[in-house]
């Protein structure tokens, strides 16, 4: 009986708030300095290889700009110039030619989209000539700019295997105006009830929003949708429920959740429902906000926010290029 006793105290201790608090907060500690040294933000400018993550970025931005439904024309020129001159300062830094030439192919793609629109590219065109010839380089355009894409053709692709129906995904900025019912959006969710999950946690919790006051509100404070959020027919805001994981469990959550995140993007466009994922990969502060301003329970967490829509008969997507398989897969290394 003592034993039992000396037990329950023992775990009374273990897990008490105070105990469990400190236990978090070394596990934290020790993750600082790799996440100081690893993480793209400290030394960003002079590590070509962080640097490179930061222009992926930002030539991304101009991809997305072209996607857009009813994008501003001439759009993002400061940034476009910005990005010219830090191409320059990576390559300098011993930055690879490659990865200069696909972002020039990008912003070579940006000109050409925006002067056929009847915007002034000059400076930005002369200073991407320059560019190009001090350094001997050409722009690779094979995979840059936008796609356009034809509803029927996704339509039969939607009912294709999977190595056919995955590949037909993209993330949409260019919304129809047809509705999308709940039944199609219910069907989705009912597909997503098989998503795996650390020891079965099903932590997942789904806030659905299609009230057009509450879907402006949270894309403002999401700060990842503007020019296109307007054409949203609705917004899926992905959680998880902390209360399903330990203390050295931390960061499980953002596994499963983004587990059930992917599949519900998959699930969307088996549906037919176009769809965008929007990152909350916000300060603790910023997600707080958003939290009470959703009335979000305390103990969920923000793991990705969907925009979804209807599918045009015609519409642009980002080319978005992909790396090959090849450089993400070491064998018995």
């Amino acid at each position: 009986m003592n034993k039992i006793k000396n037990m329950d105290l023992k775990n009374f201790i273990k897990y008490s708030y105070p105990v469990v608090f400190f236990r978090i907060l070394t596990a934290k500690l020790q993750e600082v300095w790799p996440a100081t040294k690893y993480l793209d933000t400290a030394g960003l400018r002079n590590n070509p290889r962080k640097f490179a993550t930061d222009l992926d970025i930002r030539a991304h931005a101009l991809e997305k700009g072209m996607s857009i439904g009813n994008g501003r024309i001439g759009f993002g020129k400061t940034k476009a110039l910005r990005l010219i001159a830090d191409i320059d300062i990576y390559l300098n830094l011993g930055g690879g030619k490659n990865r200069a030439s696909e972002w020039c192919g990008i912003i070579a793609c940006y000109i050409k989209y925006n002067e056929e629109k009847g915007a002034d590219m000059t400076v930005i065109k002369q200073q991407l000539q320059s560019f190009l010839e001090k350094h001997r380089i050409q722009p690779d355009t094979a995979y840059a700019g936008i796609v356009w894409f034809d509803h029927e053709d996704i339509k039969a692709k939607e009912n294709e295997p999977f190595r056919i129906f995955s590949q037909s995904r993209y993330s949409i900025r260019d919304f129809g105006m047809d509705p999308v019912s709940q039944d199609k959006l219910e069907d989705a969710f009912k597909l997503c009830e098989r998503t795996p999950s650390a020891c079965n946690r099903q932590s997942a919790r789904l806030h659905v929003y299609t009230d057009r006051d509450k879907i402006n509100q949270l894309c403002k404070m999401q700060m990842g949708c503007k020019g296109f959020h307007e054409s949203f027919q609705g917004l899926i805001l992905v959680c998880a429920d902390m209360t399903c994981y330990a203390f050295h469990e931390p960061n499980q959550y953002f596994v499963d959740g983004g587990l059930y995140a992917m599949n519900l993007m998959y699930a969307l466009h088996a549906n037919d429902i176009a769809n965008i994922p929007l990152t909350m990969g916000h300060k603790s502060k910023h997600l707080k906000a958003i939290k009470k301003a959703m009335s979000i329970p305390a103990n969920e967490m923000p793991i990705l926010l969907i925009g979804y829509g209807s599918y045009k008969d015609k519409w642009k997507v980002a080319a978005s290029k992909r790396k090959s398989w090849k450089s993400c897969v070491s064998w018995n290394s």
